[in-house]
């Protein structure tokens, strides 16, 4: 004998409320809400999101990216540059008094997705006060690095320490101030911190504004930075009288015409004129 099954149609509401801080492609799951079959699990309802590009302003985690063009002047003598945020409020941003902005080093890409994450390691050291949102037993550095760069950051958890001793590793989601605010000594560990993201260093970003980037997802109240990204624009030409001027503020050339190395004069090849270029080889 068969079974007979009589199937209805209901027809549900389901309200979905996107958390602050939520990436691109984080999923929201409501269990239980799809099809009913008989003699089987009701399956769940998922929904993925897709963040939409903003013409400006580009994501990178927790951080934003707007692109700004400035000229040489400002460069060198300083800027004053008003951003208009997300929310509408109007950011007044400045350089400070005889700070140089240097084009970024060739090659680097700060929206690139092979993420170099700095980390700062402190032995010795752990930060109990701040709450565990993994734990593994792994106690080799790089795989643990590698989990909190990527499979943690997939699901929408942005790691910012992680400890590890004898039993296997702790992650933390907190900020760099936060971890180094709570960090404390402890013998038998070590505290791995993602590097302070506004440090002063060559390959960092030109201007960054602590505090003014995106939510962090499951604690809303720590945000990202926003980072200004320079353009500089170079003038086809100068004046020549004010090249003098110029030489006597800049530091001296690099190349200064008649300067040598080891007091020696470079050769003069018989026949070969100056703009020529020559084929040199050891022992020809």
């Amino acid at each position: 004998l068969g079974k007979l099954f009589k199937r209805n149609r209901e027809r549900e509401v389901l309200e979905l409320h996107i958390p602050k801080g939520a990436p691109h492609g984080y999923k929201m799951v409501f269990r239980e809400k799809a099809d009913e079959l008989p003699d089987a699990d009701t399956g769940d309802v998922i929904f993925k999101l897709h963040e939409q590009e903003h013409p400006e302003f580009k994501r990178k985690g927790a951080d934003l990216f707007v692109e700004r063009k400035i000229s040489l002047a400002e460069a060198i003598c300083g800027f004053e540059i008003e951003v208009t945020h997300l929310d509408g409020r109007k950011l007044r941003i400045k350089s400070s008094p005889g700070e140089v902005v240097r084009p970024m080093p060739r090659g680097f890409d700060p929206l690139s997705e092979k993420d170099e994450i700095e980390w700062e390691c402190l032995e010795g050291f752990d930060c109990p006060g701040i709450e565990t949102v993994a734990r593994a037993e792994e106690t080799d550095v790089g795989v643990l690095k590698s989990v909190a760069i990527s499979q943690l950051k997939a699901r929408g958890v942005d790691v910012g320490a992680f400890v590890v001793d004898n039993a296997g590793c702790q992650f933390k989601q907190c900020s760099y101030t936060e971890a180094m605010d709570a960090k404390q000594p402890r013998s038998d560990a070590k505290m791995y911190v993602v590097a302070d993201p506004t440090a002063s260093k060559p390959h960092r970003m030109m201007k960054a504004v602590k505090g003014e980037g995106m939510p962090t997802l499951k604690s809303p109240f720590t945000y990202g930075n926003l980072f200004l990204i320079f353009d500089i624009e170079f003038p086809e030409s100068l004046p020549e009288a004010s090249l003098e001027a110029l030489k006597a503020i800049l530091p001296p050339p690099l190349h200064a015409p008649g300067a040598h190395a080891f007091g020696h004069r470079p050769q003069r090849i018989p026949g070969f004129q100056r703009g020529q270029h020559a084929d040199w080889r050891r022992g020809v």
